[in-house]
């Protein structure tokens, strides 16, 4: 009797969305096999197993529970799942093998991931996002697709351009798309929108340029890197804890222990950053971006522990969000040496100078 299969697995899956797999045996048990690759040339075995049915029946469950560490550590995920059933006489034994991909995603999505991966960026901001020159924004995408741009000018012209790609493998593209590579001279970009199949971003150029402070780069629900820029005044706010004793006479701090506590405010946005806001505050890698000399400089980690994200729908109401950080190591006491050499970093008000 052959393994009898009731529901398989094939084709493209997000690792929060996996469906169980169902089979059927006539012998007394399987032998169950899994392998995974990165880049579907070399494998490795995670696990390797017998299963036992009830009343000839076998369902493996959470397999996204498995896979999905595998499968963050490289985007995309090749798994291939061999079954074999076993008797207990001499009954040759029987196989069967299915292969499917799986996408890491930590969300969940409300279409398949074929759907979803041919028509989206690897990100949950599925409207414009506001920018401004001197940024860095970068896209990413399930494939290899030719990716261009199209860049609108304060005149009404428009030129075409082709970002560049910048990391990926053949599974996934990361393409460049700052505002800096779409300027003319002699030209002011009001805003661009980037294609890739039928994958669409549309950027707008915010014309009043604002400090930025801070500017973090953080871990999405896909496993991408992405920039966020908070426009808002940025506040430093240490606190120091003392522990003191009588020693030979005198009163002395034996112990100083600093938190460094930072207060940041996203400044005023549109509905769809809003909305897509929500990706850096469950971000489980977060961390800090300076600029000098126009070089940006990738710096500590940080953990964002208090947040104020309310919105409502209120027809008169512009989202803006406040948060506070702090670094995520033990020692606060950091000096920064790639800051510019402003006392108030960039978000001094020069109104009475």
């Amino acid at each position: 009797m052959a393994i009898t299969i009731k529901q398989g697995l094939s084709g493209k899956y997000f690792s929060m969305g996996i469906p169980d797999i169902g089979v059927t045996i006539g012998g007394y048990r399987m032998g169950v096999k899994l392998q995974v690759s990165p880049d579907n040339a070399t494998w490795s075995e995670i696990y390797s197993e017998h299963l036992y049915p009830v009343d000839g029946a076998i369902t493996m469950s959470d397999l996204g529970e498995l896979l999905t560490p595998y499968a963050r550590q490289s985007l995309v995920l090749y798994v291939k799942v061999t079954m074999s059933e076993e008797y207990k006489d001499s009954t040759p034994s029987t196989s069967t093998e299915m292969a499917f991909t799986m996408v890491y995603c930590e969300s969940d999505i409300p279409t398949t991931c074929e759907d979803f991966t041919a028509n989206h960026f690897l990100s949950l901001l599925l409207g414009t996002k506001t920018t401004g020159l001197g940024r860095l924004e970068y896209l990413h995408f399930i494939g290899t697709d030719t990716p261009s741009c199209t860049a609108y000018y304060s005149d009404g012209s428009t030129a075409q351009f082709t970002p560049v790609a910048v990391g990926g493998n053949g599974s996934y593209t990361t393409i460049d798309v700052s505002p800096s590579r779409f300027t003319k001279v002699g030209y002011t970009l009001t805003g661009y929108v980037v294609t890739a199949g039928a994958r669409r971003q549309e950027y707008e150029i915010d014309p009043t340029e604002p400090d930025c402070a801070p500017i973090l780069i953080f871990t999405n629900s896909f496993g991408c890197d992405e920039l966020f820029y908070c426009t808002g005044v940025a506040t430093k706010a240490p606190t120091f804890k003392r522990d003191s004793a009588y020693i030979g006479g005198l009163k002395k701090n034996y112990r100083i222990q600093e938190t460094r506590t930072f207060k940041a405010d996203t400044g005023p946005m549109n509905e769809d950053m809003a909305d897509w806001f929500g990706e850096l505050m469950r971000s489980p890698y977060v961390r800090l971006v300076k600029f000098k000399n126009g070089t940006p400089n990738i710096g500590k980690e940080i953990v964002i522990d208090d947040s104020k994200t309310e919105q409502t729908n209120a027809l008169d109401e512009i989202p803006r969000f406040t948060f506070s950080y702090e670094y995520a190591q033990r020692n606060h006491n950091v000096v920064e040496l790639e800051r510019e050499g402003r006392i108030f970093d960039n978000t001094f008000d020069y109104t009475f100078n």
